[in-house]
């Protein structure tokens, strides 16, 4: 029984931990949300200051066009493909602790039963 005891009590601290990762990753996730939001909000800065005959023209206001263009590019590789991988990976990862925790749950109840009956059980050899 000392060591159906011990197993819980491990059983109990990696719940604990399992608990507090899920959290952190939740936290992790709504803050990336707001980030998100945040960089997305600024794309149209890409377009500042605008370029025109009266502003800049000539081969270096193309130079610049052509370097607003590749920001432009990677600007929406990374809010849409690179993003929606953390994203998709951190959903993944969320979903897995959840599994997790909830089969170390169903496990750690299982096994304070088993303790239970083996208390019962030496309680009863005693007499």
């Amino acid at each position: 029984m000392i060591w159906e005891k011990t197993v819980l009590y491990g059983m109990q601290g990696t719940l604990v931990i399992k608990k507090e990762q899920l959290t952190h990753l939740k936290n992790c996730k709504s803050e990336l949300t707001i980030t998100k939001e945040e960089f997305e909000d600024s794309k149209s800065s890409i377009k500042e200051p605008g370029l025109s005959s009266t502003t800049w023209q000539g081969s270096l206001a193309d130079s610049f066009k052509n370097v607003r263009n590749d920001m432009k590019s990677a600007y929406n590789d990374i809010c849409g493909k690179q993003l929606n991988e953390v994203f998709k990976k951190l959903n993944e990862r969320i979903a897995s602790l959840k599994d997790e925790i909830h089969s170390l749950g169903q496990d750690i109840s299982s096994l304070k039963k088993k303790i239970e009956k083996l208390e019962k059980e030496e309680k009863e050899a005693r007499r």
